[in-house]
């Protein structure tokens, strides 16, 4: 019964946002203009990020490799395959790309982070390593700072952060179980702002946090619901060059848009609509201020502008 009632407020709602305009429900847009698609036959894409020379790395994660197009959706390369030795994959899922080109990826499935070249040749990996009482590490995402060059480690079923240094050294870790302040229910997808802050979605908590670069609680972005401003199933953030913080709802198949702080400014639209994504998961802004989405059942990165 009470899946039946929440279909039935999830479907009256988004029929009073795109029936009334003007009304109660109207939403505030960051419009956007479409660019184009790039489909690299990947299969359940779940995140991406771009490379100091411009090129896109896509973690196709079921294909357990990277898929690599330049700026404009050209296809160049990929690397990995599945198994548990150097260079291969089990089911990774996030991945991050330092100022120095190192590219970062979490080997989901073997409990480990790797490092490539932006070739994709091998240089290094790490375990995960957790206490005794843990479970095994599910690293679902990495994020490389610029402070101390730390590389931040989402660690899923522990609901921790860890870190660690860029070249493997353990270094320190925040966060348990539960729906308080710093805390975590199935942290996932992780960026870094201007400021070296380390922005967090927090999945089941239906939330996004922001931290200092030390672990230091600072911000709550969102809470679980349907209306603007709140989400139903976050994975996604990333932070444009003005500091508002774009966050994917993959339930919901929309982008909503904050100031850092988490105050609501609107939703990523199209010409002045809400623009839908199918499954939107992993995103990233690039210095030529484009918006990159991971469309996860479309099997596609969708491009766009974002014009204000």
């Amino acid at each position: 019964m009470s899946t039946l009632i929440n279909c039935i407020i999830t479907f009256t709602v988004l029929i009073s946002i795109n029936i009334l305009p003007g009304k109660a429900f109207a939403l505030e847009c960051i419009n956007t203009k479409f660019l184009f698609d790039i489909k690299p036959d990947a299969d359940q894409p779940s995140d991406l990020a771009v490379a100091p020379n411009g090129d896109i790395y896509i973690v196709d994660g079921v294909n357990n490799r990277i898929d690599v197009v330049d700026g404009n959706g050209g296809w160049k390369f990929d690397f990995g395959t599945e198994g548990v030795e150097k260079g291969q994959f089990n089911r990774p899922l996030g991945i991050d790309i330092s100022d120095s080109g190192s590219v970062f990826i979490a080997d989901t499935g073997n409990h480990r982070i790797q490092v490539f070249d932006l070739k994709g040749n091998f240089l290094n990996m790490f375990a995960v390593k957790t206490g005794s009482a843990q479970t095994k590490s599910d690293p679902v995402d990495v994020a490389a700072s610029k402070i101390k060059n730390y590389l931040y480690v989402s660690d899923n079923d522990n609901h921790k952060i860890r870190v660690y240094s860029q070249n493997g050294a353990f270094e320190f870790e925040w966060g348990k179980f539960g729906e308080e302040s710093g805390e975590f229910r199935y942290p996932g997808i992780m960026t870094i702002n201007q400021f070296n802050e380390a922005l967090v979605v927090d999945v089941l908590n239906t939330r996004v946090q922001k931290f200092d670069p030390f672990g230091k609680y600072i911000s709550t972005i969102g809470a679980w619901g349907v209306l603007p401003g709140r989400f139903f199933r976050p994975k996604g953030v990333a932070v444009d060059k003005q500091n508002r913080v774009f966050i994917s709802d993959s339930y919901m198949g929309v982008i909503q848009v904050f100031t850092d702080l988490g105050r609501f400014l609107g939703v990523v639209c199209e010409n002045n609509e809400k623009k839908v994504f199918n499954t939107p998961v992993g995103l990233v802004i690039d210095k030529n201020n484009r918006l990159l989405v991971v469309e996860m059942r479309s099997n596609k990165v969708t491009v766009v502008k974002i014009l204000e």
